[in-house]
């Protein structure tokens, strides 16, 4: 075959020909000029943009019968053997082919000899990341006192990937992503010389999924050649990229601001019925929302998105319609679910259900008055009972933004409220430890609802039930208290140890709450004490109660990942290790 890829027929041949790299070509031509070119290069950056282009440039920079020079001449018999990729004294080798440590050397044995008939020995490496640690080590010594004339070029996509000891002897070049509008300028030149027709959105479309690599951009470019000819129209284009259809993503998303799920699943339906993938929807999606996000933020700003002029203020006009908030909201709610669409079995149901939940989100107004009611509940648990009147006729709502009393109010409240619906419960006793114990409330707790465990039980069995009376009410402060255990019940008093310092925290952050609570689990005023477990002592730690160790196994025995691991890799498990000890269980 003789016919030449567009990639590689249209692949520069000078500096000027670069596009979008001017951060790279400028320093490299001022190099090339000044005799400042270093003997180790690395270029890093995503595929397709010109990584190893500018090697072979360079190499044709430094060895042109004209030069050294920053432009060649292309005409001379080192520049014609450098294009056709036979010269001698340019040498390309695969890394990722050539891995070993025998590779290397034969390289630094092929360093050692002079250039001929060229001004300089040039070797690039592309995809250095590939060699192995042991072929690094090989050319440290090499690389950082290379022979006259010599010089190394390394290309590579990972270069977090290259031992820092290599980093250190390089000077190093990132190339950036190219942007949809280079790409699609420099599409256009092609298709003017290749004499094509072909519309502007097309060429958008193209450099879009090109995703910033140019070579991918004219590798597309090519194939649709292949299936239009000369003339391309836009739904060729739309058939070979599979590319959704522009009005179905609008009318998602315009019906997910406008909160109707019914049509957000109606045009769901219509992109599966056009064979449109789960996943390709979902990214479109999620560009879509991104720019949404970006014209609602900063709507003047040119640049930051792609597409036609009437495609932006098709999108400005839709991001209007929506709350910035919801919109940021829609979009993190979009990537999460984004994610479990590739093992989803049936993924576009997840897509449908993710598309329900975007118009069901309630704006960023809802739930900060969602938050202010929550907060105005959990003040209400905690606060204290009016001050004047009886509790009967007290307005709806007050006492709901007290702030805390002071011992002085509580123990006036625990004198006064003697002839008040609490004088027959059990006065609390005096606490033993200011810093261990939590305030008492002043109104006796409503009666249970519940069955009050007997004095007599077991105090796991107490603790296992108020635990759960904790998690129906307060779901946050019933987490603080896994892995803990009841070290002490007495009449209006508890002894709780909870297993680290952040436990111990988050219950004393919410003293009035926790004693609420237990108040009315028990039935009467309870004051709790909470101390740290001393894992030192014996029964100290819930790894040392039988109960709770059993307890802590089932839990993890039960845990859907863990039985998810043990049925994909095929094993059992042989010993439950809890963190931040050394316990085990068998």
């Amino acid at each position: 075959m003789t016919y030449e890829v567009l990639a590689r027929k249209w692949r520069p041949q000078s500096f000027d020909d670069v596009v979008g790299q001017d951060h790279v070509t400028i320093p490299l031509r001022n190099a090339i000029r000044a005799d400042r070119v270093p003997h180790a290069l690395l270029l890093t950056g995503p595929r397709g943009v010109g990584k190893t282009t500018l090697a072979r440039i360079l190499a044709r920079c430094l060895n042109c019968e004209k030069g050294p020079t920053d432009t060649p001449c292309g005409e001379c018999d080192s520049c014609r053997e450098i294009i056709a990729g036979h010269s001698t004294d340019v040498q390309e080798i695969d890394a990722a082919s050539r891995t070993s440590v025998d590779d290397v050397r034969e390289l630094i044995e092929a360093v050692r000899y002079a250039p001929s008939p060229g001004k300089h020995k040039i070797f690039v490496v592309d995809e250095v990341h590939m060699l192995s640690t042991a072929a690094f080590n090989a050319l440290l010594k090499t690389l950082e006192e290379p022979p006259p004339r010599c010089l190394f070029v390394f290309a590579t996509t990972n270069p977090e990937k290259i031992p820092i000891t290599v980093l250190s002897r390089c000077q190093r070049y990132d190339l950036r992503r190219i942007a949809s509008a280079e790409i699609v300028e420099r599409l256009r030149i092609i298709c003017r010389d290749e004499k094509v027709e072909i519309s502007e959105t097309s060429l958008l479309n193209i450099a879009r999924e090109a995703d910033g690599s140019l070579r991918d951009g004219q590798t597309l470019l090519d194939q649709l050649i292949s299936y239009g000819g000369s003339h391309i129209d836009d739904e060729q284009v739309a058939q070979v990229l599979d590319l959704i259809d522009r009005r179905v993503l609008l009318a998602i998303a315009s019906a997910c601001i406008d909160g109707d799920a019914a049509a957000a699943l109606d045009a769901c339906g219509r992109a599966a019925e056009a064979g449109t993938a789960a996943r390709r929807l979902g990214e479109c999606l999620v560009q879509m929302l991104r720019d949404l996000v970006v014209l609602r933020i900063a709507p003047d700003r040119e640049g930051l998105v792609d597409g036609s002029d009437a495609e932006i203020a098709e999108l400005r006009e839709l991001a209007e319609r929506g709350d910035p908030t919801r919109l940021r909201r829609m979009f993190r709610a979009l990537v999460m679910e984004q994610e479990e669409l590739a093992w989803a079995p049936q993924p576009f149901a997840v897509l449908e259900m993710a598309v329900v939940r975007l118009a069901t989100m309630p704006a960023g107004d809802d739930v900060a008055r969602l938050l202010s009611r929550l907060d105005a509940l959990e003040r209400r648990l905690a606060g204290s009972p009016p001050s004047s009147g009886p509790p009967g006729n007290a307005p709806d709502g007050a006492g709901r933004a007290s702030s805390p009393r002071s011992p002085d109010r509580r123990d006036a409240g625990a004198s006064t409220g003697a002839s008040g619906p609490g004088a027959g419960s059990k006065a609390a006793p005096k606490a033993e430890s200011n810093s261990a114990a939590l305030p008492t409330r002043d109104a006796a707790p409503p009666a249970p609802m519940h069955e009050v465990p007997d004095e007599r039980a077991p105090l796991p069995v107490v603790f296992d039930r108020l635990r759960a009376f904790v998690g129906r009410e307060q779901p946050r402060l019933a987490a603080a208290l896994e892995g803990g255990k009841l070290l002490e019940r007495e009449s209006g008093r508890l002894r709780i140890a909870v297993p680290n310092r952040f436990a111990a925290q988050r219950l004393g952050g919410r003293r009035d709450i926790v004693e609420d609570l237990c108040s009315r689990f028990f039935g009467e005023p309870t004051r709790v004490e909470v101390e740290m477990q001393n894992a030192g002592s014996p029964g100290g730690g819930p790894r040392n109660d039988p109960e709770v160790a059993r307890r802590l196994r089932q839990k993890a025995l039960n845990h859907p990942a863990i039985g998810a691991a043990v049925e994909t890799l095929e094993g059992e498990i042989t010993e439950i290790r809890a963190l931040g000890g050394g316990g085990t269980q068998p």
